[in-house]
């Protein structure tokens, strides 16, 4: 019902998702961590990249920065450690920014040195390390502290709490600090600086504590992490194959429905199954009914089918996230993922209700108008023509709109601000390159439509190509030739169009007869033949009224012309002419009525 614009839209979004994120990971590079009891110098103009959870945010009239960490629970209800910096001081909200950011990449950094130091005395200590019941190693809260789990301590240096692991003799360790306490730490969690330095004392202490059981767990169990990763993946493959296979099924289903249409449209372009007079206007309203059902129940297939795509999506999003959290050197971006995967796929399930909905609402109207077309012209088809045209354009841009709203919102989720494209020349790119004459051909589109030039199954010529029109949209019309060709023609190229089905069609019938030849006669055999193929039932119902003879039209050396005019159905004309032609050839014969021959004069010196 009109070209197909899915794939375009598809390769347009990956597009320019990929282009988004090549131009954002060049811009936006690792942030650089820094001493963290001095902070980042105010020159330093750290980014992060969307994917990071440490990035520096505004929090009051501070910039804060969560301390990230594999063992570190960040879920809802759990304790955070969130650092604090002030600005001020000249310092731009960009230099704020890098300065927390390169506080917590500096403490996230010490305490995973000190994990793995842990977990590495737990692999190596030659005696077995302590085990969990089955189900206490998944739950955190009844998970007890690991007895390897070293005690931390607060101190205070240049008058600021800090918490730190004391040096051990015996192992020959030294002090570590990890947290120096500042004054906006403390007005940022609505705490004093030592009830602050508890809870962060006790979240340290527990991260350890997270990162030696699972080092324990490693030893114990040292094929389960590699186990549930090929289940996470067994699991999404699966999913994938039932979720293709689901939209195999249904896209099959509404191509089916989409012949269904193509068919009931060219019904009556059989002649041998024309219905009578009398049943013309009850098989045009039948079919403008059928027309709808498989109209209502395609939208139905496509909607589904986009639903069970993105459920896909999510199936392989969701083993991805699993495979992610199972290893905890990628915990942080299976973190990062899960919280993109609430709202990329809510992005784009409103995305699809919106379109559906839209869709729903436009052929509810369309139909409406359709009916009440048909009621006042109830031997037309024009409705059922207009109907399918307008639906097949008008969706089609519906699902262009939401696709590009769903694209900015997920640019939005990434991170990727309006002001990032622009500074990276996208924009300009994207508009310079589609809005060469986009917005003409859009115009172009509109007055098409609305203007009932043409529609879909129409036979037209414009611009020099004839043929019968197969597919549009707002932008492109395409037209199939007479020799099979495909014709795409820009909208806002069509000047002139010359419809050659609307609402009726005409044989303009001409031939030549000889000047000798009995003229009153010939004109009554002309009429007599269109006449008796009016009468005939098996092309009554395609001639709309009786033929009409007009005369003679010219005379010139070949013979006399005569004219005869027979109108017919849309699309109809063709097959009425050269029926007519040939049954007029034949009793031409039988009558002895000779046709005209061009005349050569002699001349003589």
């Amino acid at each position: 019902m009109g070209l197909e614009t899915r794939p375009w839209r598809r390769w347009f979004a990956l597009a320019v998702l990929g282009l988004a994120l090549v131009v954002l990971g060049g811009n936006l590079g690792p942030a650089r961590a820094s001493d963290p009891d001095s902070g980042a110098a105010p020159g330093l103009a750290a980014r992060r990249n969307w994917w990071d959870l440490d990035r520096g945010r505004p929090c009051g009239r501070f910039w804060c920065s969560l301390v990230v960490s594999p063992h570190i629970p960040l879920g809802p209800g759990e304790s955070r450690i969130r650092l604090a910096v002030a600005g001020g001081d000249g310092s731009t909200a960009q230099d704020t920014a890098a300065r927390v950011e390169a506080r917590s990449t500096a403490v996230a950094t010490s305490l995973k040195d000190l994990a793995r130091q842990l977990e590495a005395s737990v692999q190596n200590a030659p005696e077995p390390p302590p085990t969990l019941g089955s189900g206490l190693w998944l739950n955190r809260q009844l998970k007890p502290r690991h007895p390897r789990t070293p005690t931390l301590a607060i101190g205070t240096k240049n008058n600021n709490p800090v918490i730190y692991l004391p040096a051990d003799a015996g192992n020959r360790t030294p002090q570590v600090t990890l947290i120096t306490l500042t004054e906006p730490d403390s007005l940022a969690n609505g705490l004093d600086t030592e009830a602050l330095a508890q809870r962060w004392k006790t979240i340290l202490e527990r991260t350890l504590s997270e990162a030696l059981w699972g080092a324990s767990f490693d030893r114990v169990f040292p094929w389960a992490r590699p186990v549930v990763v090929a289940l996470a993946v067994v699991l999404g493959g699966g999913g994938v194959l039932l979720c293709s296979r689901a939209v195999a099924r249904r896209r099959d289903q509404a191509m089916e429905l989409g012949r269904q249409l193509v068919a009931l449209q060219q019904t009556r372009s059989d002649g041998r199954h024309a219905p009578s007079p009398g049943s013309e206007e009850a098989t045009d309203k039948q079919q403008l009914k059928q027309v709808q059902r498989l109209e209502r129940a395609q939208r139905h297939r496509n909607l589904a089918i986009k639903l069970i795509r993105m459920l896909r999506i999510t199936v392989v999003v969701m083993a991805a996230i699993l495979a992610l959290f199972v290893v905890p050197g990628s915990r942080l971006l299976g973190l990062a993922l899960l919280r993109l995967s609430a709202s990329i796929p809510l992005i784009w399930g409103t995305m699809i209700l919106l379109e559906g909905v839209l869709s729903w609402a436009l052929a509810r109207r369309l139909n409406q108008w359709a009916d009440q077309a048909q009621l006042a012209e109830p031997n037309s088809r024009r409705p059922q023509l207009r109907l399918g045209t307008n639906l097949g354009v008008l969706k089609g841009t519906i699902g262009t709109g939401t696709t590009l709203l769903g694209l900015y919102l997920t640019l939005l989720a990434f991170g990727i601000t309006p002001q990032i494209l622009a500074g990276a020349g996208i924009v300009a790119v994207a508009v310079g390159f589609l809005a060469r004459g986009l917005v003409e051909d859009l115009i172009g589109g509109v007055r098409i439509l609305s203007a009932d030039l043409y529609a879909v199954g129409d036979s037209i010529a414009a611009n020099g190509h004839a043929g019968l029109v197969e597919g549009m949209n707002l932008l492109y019309t395409q037209l199939r030739g007479g020799g099979g060709e495909l014709i795409s023609l820009p909208n806002g190229a069509i000047r002139e169009c010359e419809n050659r089905s609307k609402d009726w069609a005409r044989v303009n019938f001409e031939v030549d007869i000889a000047w000798r030849s009995d003229l009153a006669r010939a004109s009554a055999l002309l009429q007599a033949v269109a006449t008796e193929l009016a009468a005939d039932p098996e092309w009554n119902a395609l001639i709309l009224e009786e033929p009409q003879l007009l005369g003679v039209e010219q005379l010139d050396q070949s013979g006399v012309r005569l004219k005869l005019w027979i109108k017919t159905q849309p699309l109809k004309q063709w097959s009425v002419a050269r029926e007519y032609r040939r049954r007029l050839k034949a009793a031409l014969d039988a009558a002895g009525i000779e046709p005209g021959i061009p005349q050569r004069l002699s001349l003589q010196a």
